[in-house]
């Protein structure tokens, strides 16, 4: 082949570097259009060695570079094809040596795109796993936030008056959420400046070993902070398996309901509760200073 091809070196590297920059669209920002002729002379150059060696490890090594320099597989087809059609109109002869020259081209080529094809493959394959595990985190940062938005929306800490804060719990109560409980119940006592804490379980229903430890180092964190922890609504259920479970309740004043801590806080903070009646609205109690 190098017998006719010499003189047409210059021609083939024109040709090929026109038809790539005509597909230039297909390439990728990475390989800039001012590159594209000395890839065209690559391609040739790696040609004509393989015609002389036949190794194909420096073809595929190639089509590998090209394509992961950016060089699109649609340019790279077109190239092929406008190639191979350049060889077969500047062979001199239709003799089995100029056709033999035609199959090793068409050879090469078939390397070229074969490789460069298996490198964009590889790279659509990791940008997918990619995105994939993007979307997971994504959607991995969605739940959680939603937990929490779920755990804040079911986790009401009400204030009743000045230094006194009502947690009222419903629900199943976990390791997980018992935490989150201690943490909101735990930040909003040092912004309000609570005195009482009055943790309501008329709503948990069942107290399993998780759920207790989970009352009493809630109610251990609130004593550190300064805060009276008081505990209401436990059912009879409830009080078995605190009685069951040994649970430490020492400091921690336990009551039957809700209303009874309301009014055992309020008392703790010099205020009693009386009968008063208003005008058009029946009796109503009222606080009153001691």
């Amino acid at each position: 082949m190098q017998s006719w091809t010499d003189p047409e070196r210059q021609a083939l590297a024109k040709s090929a570097a026109k038809v790539l920059k005509d597909n230039a669209v297909h390439n990728r920002s990475g390989l800039p259009p001012f590159r594209l002729p000395q890839v065209a002379q690559q391609i040739l150059d790696e040609l004509f060695r393989y015609i002389s060696s036949g190794d194909p490890a420096p073809v595929l090594s190639l089509g590998n570079r090209l394509a992961q320099q950016g060089l699109g597989l649609r340019a790279l087809l077109g190239l092929s094809r406008a190639l191979l059609r350049e060889v077969l109109a500047r062979l001199p002869d239709r003799a089995p040596e100029a056709l033999g020259d035609v199959a090793r081209v068409n050879d090469y080529l078939t390397l070229l795109v074969d490789a460069a094809a298996e490198r964009e493959r590889c790279e659509i394959g990791d940008q997918r796993d990619e995105m994939q595990l993007a979307l997971e985190r994504a959607i991995q940062s969605r739940e959680r936030e939603l937990r929490r938005v779920i755990m804040e929306l079911s986790t009401p800490i009400m204030p009743v008056h000045d230094h006194i804060l009502v947690l009222p719990l419903i629900g199943k109560l976990d390791s997980e959420r018992a935490a989150r409980i201690t943490e909101f119940l735990l930040r909003d006592v040092v912004e309000r400046q609570a005195r009482t804490a009055i943790i309501d379980v008329t709503g948990v229903p069942a107290m399993g070993a998780e759920a207790v430890d989970a009352l009493v180092r809630t109610a251990r964190a609130l004593d550190l902070l300064g805060t009276h922890p008081v505990l209401v609504g436990i059912r009879p259920e409830a009080a078995r398996a605190l009685s069951e479970q040994g649970a430490h309740l020492e400091g921690i004043v336990v009551l039957a309901n809700l209303q009874s801590g309301i009014l055992y806080a309020l008392r703790r903070e010099g205020l009693d509760v009386c009968d008063t009646p208003l005008p058009q609205r029946g009796a109503a109690r009222s606080y009153r200073g001691r």
